[in-house]
């Protein structure tokens, strides 16, 4: 218990720690020097008031003075030392919880019930993990040095074996608490999937649909839910405590008994002339300190070592590295891993103009990146965790290094799921996924989140994060552009700007108040938010830098989804350009998005039912590509099909 609470602390605040467990010794021993000196001064007032002050005297109730004013400074240090703790040991396990659930390029664990209760339950006893090490290098050192030395006082003023049950009780108590916390430890480890419900309509009445929640009245619902969750959390909790209430009691009564009959053997040897005045005012003191000596943070000890363990289960594959301060480097951002999967790098030529004379929008940095990849998918199936039926069966589709292609379908088809295969998220569970030749699956984690440093994706759920437009970009690089909240003025924005207007965000970021400065979240002073089109906006400007990073690989799913109709037309304008320098993959439900790319395949039934350009595509009479497409174009065209049909093949 002890090895694993002083491990944690000496990890992850060793400097604190180790202050706070020296100023913990130096309390101890001046704790135990303390009623010592006491009972001397208070056994020489007889003869100070006969025969006035002695050097001795002096000398004593100085020693006792000066032991009050150090033992004052070392608990203001220790406590110091203790508050600084509490927040970097707190910050050090949702850092252990963020490590264990993003560094892992498989996205499995996020889709895992029990680890996702286990994460719950650690993010709700945080606390205790840092109350635990507090106590370790605190009050424990302090009250075991403590109790040892009082032991000794007591048996060398008093009596030898006074002491001794007094002890006895203490590590009794110590070891009845110890027990007592790991059995409601054991009890309420096991409602952590009650404990993630109450957490999620917490969230839910408090977050992002917070809006919704007002609009449907559903306020009074989320409370409910929440209470009743939190109440099949906390009853087998509270009738685990019930349970050990009574023997609790006889524990704490015995020690009681103990420590009154060891304070009435110090007054009768007293009254009998046995034991002096100074002896009797040593022992009192002493035996009060052994009697009521705190045995209950010997349990809450146990229950931080527990929360501790599931810590380090949580991150015991993730090789997790402790606190990493998010800082800008120049570094460059796509891996040069001799083992990352590697391709031919794009040409000199390509980079520098595109076919028809224009500047291409290729890698400024591209020289740090492999360039764009051949991907194949080779008979892949895919099934989630925990689910039998297919999403994927039997798919294969080949994206030749450089290509542009597009995905059609309807909702449902597997369409992000082929994205979360594509980019390694998961493994195919039929079938392989070949990157220029090499298995994904066959890729350590380290090869695995190579691969992925080379994709610039644009997915539904993009990344929102509530810091300055600029690292909202520059992230897509893989560094960031500030990486705080207070931004200098003067900092370089030029590559930004070239950025924004390729990815025509000129205009967005003009209006922000503070430009590329400006923090994306109306909560923060200063901050504003965006609309969701021009949150997407900024996210294909952090795709488009990507690229310019590096990354070979471009993966737009539902880019145009929240976008008007004139920033869709540059959307489409800005794709086909970009699209001839890496090897693409776009997604979409509006057709004038994919309708230019010359390749289009349609995904059905868990694989590619047809493969062509948009013209050999309409070209087929009953091809779903058709159908689809003229169903569309009906809302725009006329309620008639054979109109739109007409319309859609002029």
């Amino acid at each position: 218990m002890l090895r694993v609470l002083f491990r944690h602390g000496l990890t992850v605040v060793p400097r604190l720690f180790v202050v706070c467990l020296i100023t913990s010794v130096i309390a101890a021993g001046l704790s135990i020097a303390t009623p010592i000196l006491a009972g001397q001064v208070i056994g020489g007032i007889p003869a100070l008031v006969e025969e006035g002050p002695t050097s001795t005297f002096v000398v004593v109730l100085v020693a006792l003075l000066l032991v009050l004013l150090f033992s004052n400074l070392s608990g203001i240090v220790n406590d110091s030392a203790q508050r600084l703790m509490d927040g970097q040991i707190q910050k050090d396990a949702s850092l252990r919880i963020g490590h264990a659930l993003s560094v892992d390029p498989d996205l499995a664990r996020l889709d895992d019930p029990t680890a996702m209760a286990e994460v719950a339950k650690i993010r709700a006893r945080r606390w205790e993990v840092a109350m635990g090490v507090r106590l370790a290098c605190g009050a424990m050192p302090t009250t075991v040095i403590g109790a040892v030395g009082s032991a000794v006082t007591l048996a060398i003023v008093l009596d030898w074996w006074v002491p001794i049950p007094l002890l006895a009780m203490f590590v009794v108590e110590a070891v009845r608490f110890s027990r007592v916390v790991t059995a409601q430890m054991d009890v309420w480890s096991g409602q952590a999937e009650a404990q993630k419900h109450a957490i999620y309509a917490f969230r839910q009445g408090m977050g992002g649909a917070a809006k919704e929640v007002r609009i449907f009245g559903l306020g009074d619902y989320l409370r409910r839910r929440y209470g009743d969750h939190m109440r099949a959390v906390y009853q087998p909790y509270w009738r685990t405590r019930r349970s050990q209430t009574a023997v609790n009691l006889l524990v704490n009564a015995a020690r009681v008994a103990v420590t009154v009959g060891a304070l009435a053997w110090a007054g009768w040897r007293a009254s009998n002339g046995d034991l002096g005045l100074a002896a009797l005012a040593t022992s009192l003191p002493v035996i009060l300190s052994l009697g009521t000596t705190d045995a209950w943070m010997f349990g809450q000890l146990q229950r931080a070592s527990e929360e501790i363990g599931w810590m380090v289960g949580l991150t015991r594959d993730s090789d997790y590295p402790g606190p990493v301060a998010l800082t800008p480097s120049t570094a460059p951002s796509v891996t040069t891993d001799p083992k990352a999967p590697s391709v031919s790098r794009v040409s000199t030529a390509a980079r520098d103009r595109t076919d028809d004379g224009h500047d291409a929008v290729a890698p400024t940095d591209a020289d740090h990146g492999p360039g764009p990849a051949g991907v194949v998918l080779d008979e892949v199936s895919f099934h989630y965790p925990r689910q039998e039926s297919l999403v994927l069966d039997r798919l294969s589709l080949a994206l030749p290094a450089g290509s542009a292609t597009a995905l059609v379908g309807v909702n449902g088809a597997g369409k992000s799921t082929l994205v979360k295969l594509l980019t390694g998220g998961y493994l195919p569970t039929g079938g392989q996924i070949l990157v220029d030749g090499q298995d994904l699956s066959r890729l350590d984690p380290e090869e695995r989140r190579a691969w992925q440093r080379r994709v610039a994706p644009i997915t539904q759920d993009f990344i929102r994060l509530p810091l300055p437009a600029g690292d909202n970009v520059e992230f897509g690089t893989g560094r960031a552009w500030a990486g705080h909240l207070d931004v200098d003025p003067d900092r370089d924005s030029s590559t930004l700007d070239r950025v924004a207007e390729r990815a025509g965000i000129t205009d967005l970021i003009a209006g922000l108040s503070d430009g590329w400065a400006t923090v994306l979240d109306k909560t923060i002073p200063g901050g504003t938010d965006l609309s969701g089109g021009e949150w997407q906006r900024i996210g294909l400007a952090r795709a488009l830098r990507a690229v310019e990073g590096g990354a070979g690989v471009l993966v737009l799913d539902e880019p145009a989804a929240a976008l008007d109709v004139e920033s869709e037309a540059r959307l489409v304008r800005g794709y086909l350009d970009l699209a001839r320098h890496v090897t693409s993959l776009v997604i979409s439900h509006r057709f004038s998005v994919v309708r230019p790319v010359p390749r289009i395949c349609v995904l059905a039934d868990g694989g590619i039912v047809e493969d062509g350009s948009h013209e050999e595509l309409m070209a087929m009479p009953d091809g779903r590509y058709r159908q689809m497409f003229t169903l569309q174009a009906q809302r725009y065209l006329g309620n008639d099909p054979k109109d739109a049909d007409e319309e859609v093949r002029t």
